[in-house]
């Protein structure tokens, strides 16, 4: 059985519960400390979860921008699935209806060489030359063929031993030439070539033999032996006008669109576009009734208190108050890089209520629609642009990107070219123009294709309101500087510290308890033994008066 000694003790000591006084002292030294520390952790826990709030908010409004883009207001439709179109610039797009009749597609020349016994059969030895141009029949109806000017010459050197599959990978190494070995599975092998689309695409080959074999491969008068397909043009007829290009995908047909043909000779349908009013309206109804949601949330969570109105869980934030502020802001911003006209959302019929809500006043809303419905771009669709005539303008651009008007110059003499001071990547494409790319600063990603002879032009950024509030929300719900992340772990840490200060106050107050019975102990052992001595002096006196009385 356990002995408690300061409970012994306490019976000839003082008298006084002294457990209860130790635990009273500790209280009093460490509860304070503790609840401090309670508190602290409690406030931060409560912190993260509003954060967590806002977070899902902003996670809802990234996905109605998301819901937002996959409904244009400007929208292109086909009515055949084979005449497909997609809306390239959208500045150059005006409501339409366009009547499509295909009346060819465009095909590559196929040849097949055919009655090898393998795909190592030898295949003699000489030269072989290869032209790319278009096959036409002459006056008389003969076969002829006409050089592509734009086309490069080649002549091969054909040594003794190379066999049908070295010829094979020699021939497919050649620009617009594909060329492969199939087996035809009847125990013969065939040299398949295929040119690039386009009547002027079609293949030639002449061929001087030095060992018997390669004089196979000469089509200069046996082309319509060897031609499984002809190389040709696609031909449309676009609102009755008859129109040639050499691929299926069609991108100056039709300003601000590309057209991808893979329907058959003979399909008619229409390709339309249209601004739709009922659809601009629900995206901006959705937009609003998302951004007064998130406002909402922001101000409720950030509320100072006052009187009897209770603070919100993120009163006095920092982070909070920022990202109220970049809200407000950017409700407020020109949407620039459309045009000389920058426009704000109020443009549009959006409108302020006395709480500081948004609504959608429709009557502004239509009467804006009716003047400018290509203005609603603005809003939802980002666009690239240039101010000079066969310039193209593409890519993918970053967070940091800001819309506006880019300087673009370019040397002709050099081809080197600049983008606000930025080098750019040339390219020179074989219809003759130069193509450049910028890998680096806040445009990186932009693609600018101008003719050889261009010098400058501006290239303008339209970077839409939709766009600017996923720039926004894609910031706040990352992990870097001021992010939603960043106060997350920041609040983590101060909850995990206050916890180890809670453990260390919990050791703490173990150590005190012990020191003050230590204490109290040997209190109680000197009270007890003068307790003792006063006894035995007190007996003896009475034992010695006793004596002498």
């Amino acid at each position: 059985m356990t002995v408690d000694i300061l409970s012994k003790l306490n019976t000839n000591g003082s008298g006084l519960n002294l457990r209860e006084l130790t635990s009273t002292l500790v209280a009093a030294e460490i509860e304070p400390l503790k609840a401090r520390q309670t508190t602290r952790s409690e406030a931060a826990q409560l912190s993260i979860s509003a954060l967590g709030q806002v977070r899902s908010q902003f996670g809802a409004l990234n996905s109605a921008v998301a819901t937002l883009r996959e409904n244009p207001v400007l929208a292109a439709r086909s009515g055949n699935a084979g005449v497909g179109v997609t809306i390239t610039d959208p500045s150059k797009i005006a409501d339409s209806i366009t009547s499509i009749e295909v009346e060819q597609l465009a095909t590559r020349q196929v040849l097949e060489f055919a009655g090898y016994t393998s795909a190592d059969a030898l295949v003699g030895a000489g030269s072989l030359q290869v032209e790319v141009g278009v096959w036409f029949e002459d006056v008389n109806g003969d076969p002829a063929f006409a050089l592509n000017p734009a086309s490069t010459v080649n002549t091969l050197n054909i040594p003794a031993g190379v066999t049908l599959s070295m010829l094979a990978e020699t021939l497919d190494a050649l620009p617009g030439v594909a060329a492969r070995v199939l087996d035809k599975g009847d125990g013969t092998f065939s040299l398949g070539i295929v040119s690039e689309p386009g009547a002027g695409s079609g293949l030639r080959f002449t061929v001087a033999e030095t060992v018997a074999g390669l004089a196979a491969f000469d089509t200069t008068t046996t082309n319509a032996a060897r031609q499984i397909q002809a190389a040709q043009d696609a031909v449309l007829l676009v609102d009755g006008i008859a129109v040639s290009r050499p691929s299926n995908v069609i991108d100056d047909v039709i300003p601000g669109a590309t057209l991808d043909i893979t329907a058959p000779a003979g399909t008619v349908t229409t390709v339309s576009f249209t601004r739709d009013i009922e659809t601009a309206r629900l995206n901006m109804q959705a937009l609003v009734e998302q951004v007064n949601n998130t406002r909402k949330l922001l101000n409720e969570l950030s509320a100072r208190g006052a009187g009897e109105t209770k603070a919100g869980a993120l009163a006095g934030d920092r982070l909070i108050e920022k990202l109220k502020a970049d809200l407000t802001n950017l409700l407020a911003a020109p949407i620039s890089g459309f045009g000389a006209s920058a426009k704000r959302l109020s443009d549009f019929g959006v409108a302020t209520n006395r709480d500081g809500s948004l609504r959608l006043d429709n009557l502004r809303f239509e009467k804006a629609f009716d003047a400018d419905p290509a203005a609603f771009d603005m809003v939802f669709a980002d666009r690239l642009s240039a101010s000079a005539a066969g310039v193209e303008v593409t890519g993918t651009l970053g967070a940091s990107a800001r819309g506006g008007n880019l300087a673009f110059v370019q040397n002709t003499t050099t081809g080197e070219a600049t983008l606000n001071g930025e080098s750019m990547l040339g390219l020179s494409l074989p219809d003759g123009r130069r193509q450049y790319l910028l890998f680096g600063g806040d445009y990186a990603g932009m693609t600018v294709t101008v003719p050889a002879n261009l010098e400058a032009t501006e290239v303008s950024y339209g970077k839409s309101f939709l766009t600017s509030l996923e720039t926004m929300l894609d910031a706040a719900l990352s992990g870097g500087a001021n992010s939603l992340g960043e106060r997350e772990d920041q609040l983590t840490s101060r909850v995990t510290e206050a916890t180890d200060e809670l453990t260390a106050l919990d050791t703490r107050a173990s150590l005190l308890e012990r020191r003050y019975l230590m204490r109290f102990t040997a209190m109680e052992t000197a009270i007890a033994g003068l307790k003792s001595t006063g006894n035995y002096l007190t007996n003896l006196v009475a034992q010695w008066n006793k004596d002498n009385g």
